[in-house]
């Protein structure tokens, strides 16, 4: 028969075997798991980790067929810059592309070939084309000028209508020299000096309200 010491000598080997194995078992699965935590995100088929930078090799796409959106991102933030999605991309690039021309609700643009909604004429409710077909010539106020001085004399369209064109007439006298001419808004202008007198005129596209 086995002693009592022989007994405990034995469950102690057991003991301290079992213990190593489930060491050694702890020690893998803690090595593999920080394996695939380091490799999350980086190959196809890796997972995506939120709240950290993915790193991929391949295009990641989100395929389905659901009523509404298949991706809804909801920032509840209320600080400045918040918003819900940032797209970059290298200088010169497109930050986004579409397959539709589809009208988007909602969407904003600020600027049409560099320029704002404020460079370019209004279309009215009550018109079906966006440029007037009818035009319409006004004189402005004549001024006249000694030697020396100089000023401008402007022509104005009637409000709302928009300055196409202009053009002056000098006096009688002796001719000046003009320095500047444009259109600007429903008005055109003319900068001359003296000696004489300058009458501008100004052609205008005629917006509702209708001339008669």
């Amino acid at each position: 028969m086995k002693t009592t010491k022989t007994i405990l000598a034995s469950i102690w080997w057991l003991g301290r075997g079992t213990a190593t194995m489930m060491g050694v078992a702890v020690l893998l699965a803690l090595t593999i798991g920080a394996a695939s935590t380091a490799l999350a995100g980086t190959g196809v088929g890796a997972r995506f980790d939120l709240g950290k930078t993915n790193t991929v090799n391949a295009v990641s796409a989100l395929v389905g067929s659901v009523v509404g959106p298949s991706l809804k991102i909801d920032n509840n933030s209320a600080a400045v810059g918040a918003t819900a999605l940032r797209l970059e991309v290298e200088p010169g690039k497109p930050p986004m592309s579409v397959n539709s021309t589809t009208e988007v609700q909602g969407l904003n643009v600020d600027s049409l070939d560099g320029r704002t909604s404020t460079e370019f004429l209004q279309e009215s409710t009550d018109r079906d084309d966006f440029f007037s077909g009818k035009t319409y010539t006004r004189s402005g106020n004549g001024v006249s000028l000694n030697a020396g001085q100089s000023a401008f004399a402007t022509a104005s369209c009637d409000p709302g209508d928009a300055a196409l064109s202009g053009g002056y007439n000098f006096g009688l006298g002796n001719h000046s020299s003009v320095f500047s001419v444009g259109t600007s808004g429903d008005a055109y202008s003319v900068g001359f000096r003296g000696p004489t007198s300058v009458v501008p005129e100004v052609t205008c596209a005629d917006f509702p309200p209708l001339r008669p």
